[in-house]
């Protein structure tokens, strides 16, 4: 068991973060950010650790706006399982969150690429297992949750197209804000 003040929500942006309560840091985007959380664990010392943000979804049934709870935790180099009786207390408090595998990539991943990323994982990000290898290397409990940003037959805007997205972008981080408390609750549950 334990408080909400002993638990933080980390994020690649703080776009991510902006409708979240509480103890919470931008740490960057992709591999950068596990240094990042290294400093701000060493720095804050919390408990445990709620890691968001947004995703690309996998399969064509995950829109914008879905939650992907994550189970296990995948890239290149294999992958982390998510501590069950953890994502059983985030299952409660989210019942609509799908529950599957996160895959990180180090790049925005192509269109054309989703397919057979889609055959391991429901999601793709660039942050999440820079992330939980650092967590679960120092022995601090996570929830990893991401909401589909772009579906599975769009491209992430990496140019001046962003501007197009703002408005998605900002609905997903509301979204984002209202399921923090959720992940807060269930990592001070287990």
């Amino acid at each position: 068991m334990g408080t909400p003040s002993e638990v933080i929500v980390v994020a690649a942006l703080q776009t991510e973060l902006l409708f979240v309560r509480g103890p919470k840091a931008a740490l960057g985007v992709g591999e950068r950010a596990g240094p990042a959380l290294r400093e701000l664990l060493a720095r804050e010392a919390p408990k445990k650790v709620a890691i968001v943000g947004y995703a690309g979804g996998l399969r064509a049934d995950l829109r914008p706006g879905v939650l992907v709870l994550a189970d296990r935790v995948l890239d290149e180099k294999g992958g982390l399982e998510v501590d069950p009786a953890l994502l059983r207390q985030a299952q409660k408090r989210l019942p609509k969150a799908r529950i599957g595998p996160l895959f990180t990539d180090r790049r925005l991943t192509p269109r054309e690429e989703k397919e057979k990323l889609g055959e391991r994982a429901l999601a793709v990000d660039m942050e999440t297992s820079h992330l939980a290898r650092v967590l679960s290397a120092q022995g601090i409990p996570f929830l990893a949750l991401r909401v589909i940003l772009d579906a599975y037959e769009e491209e992430a805007p990496g140019d001046w197209r962003k501007v197009l997205w703002a408005g998605r972008a900002l609905r997903c981080s509301w979204i984002l804000g209202r399921v923090a408390e959720a992940l807060r609750e269930a990592l001070c549950a287990a």
